[in-house]
């Protein structure tokens, strides 16, 4: 995927962010459990968060207000977990196998674009954006640990 400006770069994360976004609203309405929906909600949220920082990145012009600055720790707790789909009877685990799986898809993704762009002025933009999707991901491997992990 190659990119022929900062503009271009901005929009296709923008789309990417959004379709994330609506992603989670998406199953929050086929879900029946309420812990399920408040935590795709609290997900929905956050990459709305991403979008609108984008879009401010592209009104402006600058990457500076893009992302975390602290870089989360990998844990790997959903590395090793079989990808699965999202029913209306879904319970908060699957929800949360199922946003670790995504998380981890856009570390990756983010990841590929910043190898791809190192040295360019993308660089930055897609530097922020990997730690701040790995940020994700650590806070929900963390949780899932703290709610689910002891079952196993």
């Amino acid at each position: 995927m190659d990119f022929a400006s900062l503009t271009d770069a901005l929009i296709f994360a923008m789309d990417k962010e959004k379709k994330a976004n609506e992603l989670y609203l998406l199953f929050r309405g086929k879900v029946r459990d309420d812990g399920a929906k408040t935590l795709l909600k609290d997900l929905a949220d956050q990459e709305l968060g991403h979008w609108k920082m984008i879009r401010e990145a592209l009104l402006t012009g600058t990457v500076e207000g893009i992302g975390a600055k602290a870089k989360g720790r990998d844990i790997q707790v959903s590395d090793y977990m079989v990808e699965i789909d999202l029913t209306a009877d879904s319970s908060p685990q699957d929800i949360m196998v199922f946003a670790m799986q995504m998380e981890k898809k856009a570390v990756d993704f983010y990841n590929t674009l910043l190898a791809r762009y190192r040295g360019t002025e993308l660089e930055a933009l897609f530097s922020r954006l990997t730690r701040e999707e790995m940020r994700h991901k650590e806070i929900l491997e963390k949780e899932y640990e703290t709610h689910f992990a002891q079952w196993m």
